[in-house]
């Protein structure tokens, strides 16, 4: 089958190094690797087949840092409604031209506040489309940003999307849920996030942990991500000071970056940690694994309600004990005690998970091939791709 495969964001590139340009590049490659030919329109990266097209850019204001100060921030966010209904007519022309030169069998959509192109164009061409929803676009959106005076009109045509694809796929069931799409959706299913087998072994960078200053002889907790305060590094650091004070020899690694890593830093200087705590800074995605091998411990201290986090599914790779955030999509997938340790996020709870795998090796170790081969059976992108192609009845 022709796939197009068609992202309207504005801003995510499918060359990025976080969990949506991971998921983008993964599902593309997973429904090529299922025999389907994909064309690829991607806002953030303007792509059909791998050549430029050309897309329209949302205007630009000339000082605009000043007159966002001085425009009240509920114009300021309606204006920016605005240019996105301006963009999304702009996208429905450009899919209209793509569909006339290679007549696509499929339209496969990642969702963005208040974009329907995708949807209308199926369904005016007569279209199987398919809707991929990884978070409560409107709810996400007031929260970063604030309220628009359009805000009403994008949860309606949010809910317009979910009656009108044919076939929703949702992260997870709590965010379905939320959003009434097992209600209002002709099908739906969950595809959470997921890996790719053998993608761990693709990285060229060979490290030692004494290239890292880390002491051989103690456990070394690791985190893989973007540095934000919803996930919870704070958690990490405080963990290691209380740990330590007990007499325990560990260690942490934190592989990404973000808006509060200088605060993050300045808290382990605080403990007196900056020996303790290395923050690796960003690093391309497939060499993530060279660092998580040097870990005995991989933690995800906390995620938000309705997100799958890719990184405690590429945790699974390389075979640590994990430690992961109670929330409804991670225990949808992850079994406390059995895949590794689940956890309300708070320090004391995460100190005990931790001192739980120093204390019991081998039913850490237990846990950590567990959570693997389920990973390696169940929770691969070419079956989410399998997923979102099981309905086109």
């Amino acid at each position: 089958m022709r796939i197009l495969y068609y992202s309207p964001h504005p801003h995510l590139r499918i060359e990025d190094q976080t969990g949506y340009g991971t998921h983008m590049r993964e599902m593309i490659t997973a429904l090529k690797g299922l025999g389907h030919e994909v064309h690829i329109l991607i806002a953030g990266r303007q792509t059909v087949n791998d050549k430029p097209v050309p897309l329209p850019q949302p205007q630009t204001f000339s000082g605009k840092k000043v007159l966002k100060s001085l425009v009240p921030r509920l114009i300021w966010e309606t204006l920016k409604d605005v240019q996105l209904i301006q963009l999304d007519r702009a996208n429905k022309r450009q899919l209209s031209q793509i569909i006339a030169q290679v007549n696509p069998d499929i339209i496969y959509e990642r969702s963005h506040y208040g974009m329907v192109s995708g949807i209308a164009v199926a369904k005016a061409h007569h279209i199987h489309h398919i809707l991929e929803v990884n978070s409560p676009n409107v709810e996400e959106r007031m929260k970063l940003s604030g309220r628009s005076l359009l805000s009403f009109l994008a949860s309606k045509k949010d809910r317009w999307a979910f009656a009108n694809s044919n076939h929703v796929l949702t992260v997870s069931t709590h965010l379905a849920e939320h959003l009434e799409i097992t209600r209002i959706a002709q099908k739906w299913s969950t595809t959470p996030n997921a890996i790719r087998p053998g993608q761990h072994k693709e990285s060229e960078v060979d490290l030692q942990r004494s290239a890292l200053h880390l002491d051989d002889a103690a456990v070394v907790l690791g985190f893989v991500g973007s540095i934000f305060p919803w996930h919870g590094v704070d958690l990490i650091i405080e963990a290691v000071a209380h740990l330590r004070q007990q007499g325990k020899n560990v260690q942490a690694m934190i592989i990404g970056d973000g808006n509060i890593r200088k605060e993050l830093e300045a808290l382990a200087d605080s403990f007196h940690l900056t020996d303790e705590i290395r923050f690796v800074g960003s690093v391309a995605q497939r060499d993530t694994f060279a660092y998580t091998e040097l870990c005995d411990i991989l933690i995800m201290p906390k995620s938000n309600a309705y997100g799958s986090p890719v990184k405690i599914f590429e945790y699974a790779l390389s075979a640590k004990p994990c430690i992961v955030p109670n929330t409804s999509p991670v225990t949808d997938v992850f079994e406390h005690e059995r895949d590794g340790w689940v956890i309300d996020s708070n320090l004391n709870a995460l100190v005990s998970a931790i001192t739980s795998i120093i204390d019991a090796p081998e039913k850490a170790d237990q846990c950590a091939h567990h959570w693997h081969n389920k990973v390696i059976s169940r929770h691969t992108w070419r079956n989410n791709a399998g997923v979102a192609l099981s309905k086109l009845q």
